[in-house]
């Protein structure tokens, strides 16, 4: 192949590249109005959060509903998940502040949305909330991931994952290469 030849396919591949880079990824979106709705769910969630009562988890989730929490504890079912908030809440998290942040939804299909959204969740002392001086967490930002599902109109929780954000992790002299 002509060097001449060599170097215009080059180009054309490199524009190509930068062409596909730039592009909007594709696929589905979420209307204004179902934006809105998951919102909402969110909304309701973060009630839960601030005032530690969650008897009415059962408006805004699935019966099927699962929950990760930062430990790796994994509830399954709306009883068990309900209950399992409330008891940390009423314990572990006795007076503790969650200060929702900004949220972010993604469709995966119109019925499907995967939501992230941060919160600054305050100082807590495990196992049982008491601060024996060497036990404290807390006091930094949260991510959560959700699955919402709608059904019938509605827009649930379906799955939820929360994941304590170390702030080390974000310095890169804290990772060495070897």
């Amino acid at each position: 192949m002509p060097m001449k030849t060599l170097f215009f396919a080059l180009v054309g591949l490199l524009a190509a590249h930068q062409t596909l880079a730039k592009a909007p990824a594709s696929g589905p979106k979420i209307s204004a109005d179902d934006d809105d709705a998951i919102r909402k769910v969110i909304d309701r969630m973060n009630a839960n959060y601030t005032d530690h009562h969650f008897q009415d988890m059962a408006t805004y989730t699935t019966p099927d509903v699962s929950w990760v929490n930062i430990v790796g504890m994994w509830w399954r079912g709306r009883a068990q998940v309900q209950a399992a908030h409330q008891a940390i809440f009423d314990n572990l998290f006795k007076g503790v502040a969650f200060t929702p942040g900004p949220v972010v939804i993604r469709a995966v299909t119109p019925e499907v949305a995967v939501v992230n959204a941060t919160y600054h969740v305050g100082a807590f002392y495990p196992p049982d909330g008491v601060n024996r001086g060497t036990n404290k967490w807390g006091d930094n930002q949260n991510i959560v991931t959700l699955v919402m599902v709608k059904q019938q109109g509605r827009w649930l929780l379906t799955a939820g994952q929360n994941t304590q954000v170390d702030a080390k992790a974000k310095d890169p002299t804290v990772v060495s290469a070897k």
